[in-house]
This record gives structure tokens, C-alpha cells and sequence, in this order.
């Protein structure tokens, strides 16, 4: 004890830092057996099984095989416009499912439309240009095959019926629409629902701003696609 006094002395920061490290041994290893609340959960050895063990779950982008369809505002919009005119029930929730899909695939099927069952931003407008009109009251407007050029279903009007104030430029207009798959129209020169819709149909087809009238720029597509003039 004498030559450890002795030595405590000759040397103090040597002797201090046993004495610390002493007791940093001593509280650890008091933590590590009477402190403890329970047992450590990674021992490094393992003397004995522990099958009541609880099983902690893995976070959820760990999963495997678990997709999360993100809501989309298009499909929203779509369910709220179906919703309106009576053919979605389902959940407003953005996501595209089967009752989504079938009430897309009905209007289309009542507007005349190639069936798809998929949401895009031209059946939206093609859905906001009925309004909130019930699906019941639509007309349907076939779509023309690729290279089948038809004729109208019904022909100009002898003059003996048509109307007095008819317009001859929207007869014109009418049969060339009609022709192009954008029927059935009635060529009687006459500005109607079926004609208003029929032009929008062609606007929205050729990427035109939705009037239903018969404007410039939409008689010059017209002019294009038909291949006759309808200004003369």
C-alpha cells in the first residue's frame, strides 16, 4: 500500500485515470446485470431459447409484392362527372378500379365510343360537354371505321322540305359531318342539338376549342378532312 501511495503520488494523472476507468468498469457491469428491465434484444450469446419472443413487423416499404395506387385527380374528376349523370356508384376516391372502369366503359358505349374502360383527360371533356344531362337522354354518335368512307343516313331535304329559314352553308356542313361518322344529323339547314353536338365531337377530335358553332376555323378542318368546300 505504501509503494502504491508512493507511486499515486510520483504520478497523479496516471493514478486518476485508473481510478476512473475503475468505476466506468464497475457501473457497467452493475448496469449490465441488476439495471436492465428486461432481457437485451441482441445478445451476442444466446444460452437459451426464447419462444415467447415478440416478432417486431417489418416496416411497410420493406413488404414485398405491396403496390399503393396514388390518387389521381383525373380519375376524381371522372367519378364526380360519371357520378353526376347516373353511371358511378362507387367511392369518390381517385382510384382507378372496376367500378370505375365499368362506368366509363358504359358511357362510352352510350356516347358511341370505342370501348376502353380508361380514364384520359379527352373522355372528361367528352363527358363535361353533356353536362349534367342523364345518360339515358345521350345520342349516340357512332365513330367511322378507318378508310370507310358512308354516306349519310338520310339524304339533303328535296326543297319542297326544308325549312324556310334553312341555312344551305350548314346543310352542307351537316351532310359532310354526317359523312365523316359524326351522326346520325338530319342535313336540314337548321342549327340544333344533335348539329351542336356533332361539331363539338369534330372539335374536340381535331383538337379545336369546344364552341358547337360552326366557325372558321372549324369549317376549314372540315374543308381538310372532307375534301369539298363548304363555304361557297
Amino acid at each position: 500500500m505504501a509503494k502504491a501511495g508512493h507511486l499515486a503520488l510520483d504520478n497523479p494523472v496516471a493514478a486518476g485515470g485508473t481510478v476512473v476507468m475503475g468505476l466506468t468498469a464497475c457501473l457497467i457491469i452493475a448496469n449490465a446485470i441488476g439495471l436492465q428491465p428486461g432481457r437485451h434484444p441482441a445478445p451476442i450469446f444466446a444460452t437459451r431459447d426464447r419462444p415467447n419472443a415478440l416478432r417486431v413487423p417489418e416496416p411497410d416499404d420493406r413488404r414485398s409484392g405491396l403496390q399503393v395506387q396514388e390518387i389521381s385527380t383525373l380519375v376524381l374528376d371522372l367519378q364526380i362527372s360519371l357520378r353526376r349523370i347516373g353511371l358511378y356508384e362507387g367511392p369518390l376516391d381517385g382510384l382507378s378500379g372496376p367500378a370505375t372502369e365499368r362506368a366509363i366503359r358504359a358511357f362510352e358505349r352510350r356516347a358511341g365510343q370505342a370501348e376502353t374502360g380508361k380514364a384520359h383527360e379527352g373522355l372528361l371533356a367528352l363527358i363535361l360537354m353533356h353536362g349534367d344531362e342523364p345518360a339515358e337522354s345521350f345520342v349516340p354518335v357512332p365513330r367511322a371505321k378507318p378508310g370507310f368512307s358512308g354516306t349519310s343516313v338520310q339524304d339533303i331535304p328535296v326543297a319542297s322540305d326544308v325549312d324556310v329559314d334553312a341555312d344551305p352553308q350548314l346543310m352542307r356542313i351537316q351532310k359532310a359531318l354526317s359523312d365523316l361518322g359524326y351522326g346520325p344529323l338530319k342535313a336540314d339547314g337548321v342549327m340544333g342539338s344533335n348539329t351542336t353536338a356533332a361539331i363539338k365531337r369534330f372539335e374536340l377530335d381535331r383538337g379545336l376549342p369546344l364552341t358547337g358553332e360552326p366557325g372558321s376555323k372549324t369549317i376549314e378542318n372540315l374543308e381538310m378532312i372532307s375534301g369539298r368546300s363548304l363555304s361557297g
